[in-house]
């Protein structure tokens, strides 16, 4: 018997005999490397696959293809640390700082907004500046209760921590030129994590700044 793990969007972890935990479909393969095939092409819900090989004299397979659901799978789906917004504002202060830009400061309802985006995003498995139900980036700062006189919106899936999105965004150029923009003043983000679907890490963040003799709180 010979048990293969094949990694695909997690980690590999302790294999035992019988399906592994997470398991949610097993095929039977007479070619070894269809099994990583079949993950690719569910990618959506597959996180990794094992392959067993009950006698090494025959080439038959068993592929247990692996959601990463359950606790104890060998490619578990771990939350991420919560996110730290004053370390986030740090660092894009330091940023701007690099380029002579004045800082922006954390304003609650930039913050709520791109939360309502990111639980949006979360909610329905995409990445969009437009939410479901229409709205754009501006709508949803309005709705919030902010008038401002310039905003603009980030949004990223996937990466698993600040430090991963904001250099995703530093290197993308359109996203930078938002980190960069010389007259914003304020700055709100979020970040929603859904373990079931395909990206599971969903960011959203605004800068902006409020429209002249408008209140702003922070």
């Amino acid at each position: 018997m010979a048990f293969f793990i094949i990694p695909h969007l997690g980690a590999a972890g302790t294999i035992l005999d019988g399906p592994p935990i997470g398991t949610y479909k097993t095929v039977t393969l007479t070619e070894a490397s269809v099994c990583s095939e079949l993950c690719h092409a569910e990618e959506q819900v597959c996180r990794g696959s094992v392959l067993l090989q009950p006698d090494i004299t025959q080439e038959v397979y068993q592929c247990y293809l692996n959601d990463g659901l359950s606790a104890g799978s060998p490619f578990e789906i771990l939350p991420p640390e919560p996110l730290d917004i004053e370390v986030a504002v740090n660092d894009l202060n330091k940023y701007r700082a690099e380029y002579g830009l004045s800082p922006v400061t954390l304003n609650k309802k930039l913050n709520n907004a791109s939360l309502r985006h990111a639980e949006d995003m979360a909610r329905n498995g995409m990445i969009s500046h437009t939410g479901t139900d229409g709205s754009s980036h501006s709508d949803r700062v309005q709705e919030h209760g902010y008038d401002f006189s310039i905003a603009a919106e980030n949004v990223a899936s996937g990466q698993e921590s600040w430090n991963g999105v904001f250099k995703a965004w530093q290197d993308s150029p359109g996203h930078n030129e938002n980190l960069l923009l010389p007259d914003v003043t304020e700055f709100g983000v979020a970040l929603v994590y859904e373990r079931t679907t395909q990206y599971r890490y969903y960011w959203a963040m605004v800068v902006a700044s409020p429209f002249p003799g408008t209140f702003t709180e922070y």
